[in-house]
């Protein structure tokens, strides 16, 4: 995977064009992203304020004016990272009633959205194997998990109840496609010609097994447009 010069990701993570100002919410996002950037490259302990300010081309100074410290703005780069892997399955998920599709949006969300949620796990892990504990950080991590184990476990229930589902333990299954797609993206930290999409069908498949779902082809079609449009 292509790395862009720090100055280069500043750009690309500045106001949209047209625009004049930053509001404060925006110049607080765009902090977070390009500090999401830096924590996902290196680690935690060694990205500096300084960096990151000079990353954006602006002095120290403008950083601390929105946030307290590294640690504060650290928080806010793992709140971005988890805001942005479920802001678009949040919307998608309202297009449907069936739970399958519901299921098969979060597994397109971890191709589609592959940098944010890469640079999460990347991050979490880096933060989990440093010394540093930071109870606010934690509480982000842990929500993100209890998040998609929700999701999961909830459409699963779902589709047993209206007897799209084979009768499963819903906490167990979801449980299952949370790790499997955590060892996915640790995989896709460690190997870098490692193959996501077909990681990602892969379970697609087993899980529809598991549930006796005959949908399986439909979502493959799913996976294949949803991989051609996040090119």
């Amino acid at each position: 995977m292509a790395r862009l010069h720090a100055s280069q990701k500043a750009r690309s993570r500045g106001r949209p064009q047209g625009s004049s100002r930053s509001t404060p919410f925006d110049r607080r996002e765009e902090l977070a992203a390009v500090a999401l950037d830096l924590f996902a490259e290196r680690n935690f302990a060694a990205v500096t304020i300084k960096d990151i300010a000079n990353a954006l081309g602006v002095n120290t100074a403008l950083i601390y004016y929105y946030f307290h410290s590294k640690e504060d703005l650290f928080r806010a780069a793992i709140e971005y990272a988890v805001d942005q892997a479920f802001k678009n399955f949040r919307q998608l998920r309202t297009r449907h009633d069936n739970p399958a599709d519901i299921i098969d949006d979060w597994l397109n969300n971890h191709v589609q959205l592959y940098a944010p949620i890469h640079k999460f796990v990347k991050i979490s892990l880096d933060y989990r194997g440093a010394k540093t504990s930071i109870p606010v950080v934690d509480r982000q991590v842990r929500q993100f998990y209890d998040e998609e184990k929700r999701i999961l476990s909830g459409c699963i229930r779902q589709g047993i109840q209206e007897g799209r589902f084979e009768a499963v333990d819903p906490e167990t299954l979801a449980l299952f496609i949370s790790t499997y797609l955590d060892g996915v993206m640790v995989r896709s930290v460690i190997l870098d010609d490692f193959d996501l999409t077909q990681a990602v069908e892969l379970l697609r498949r087993e899980i529809w097994a598991q549930l006796g779902y005959s949908g399986a082809e439909a979502s493959s079609d799913a996976l294949a447009a949803a991989n051609a449009k996040g090119r």
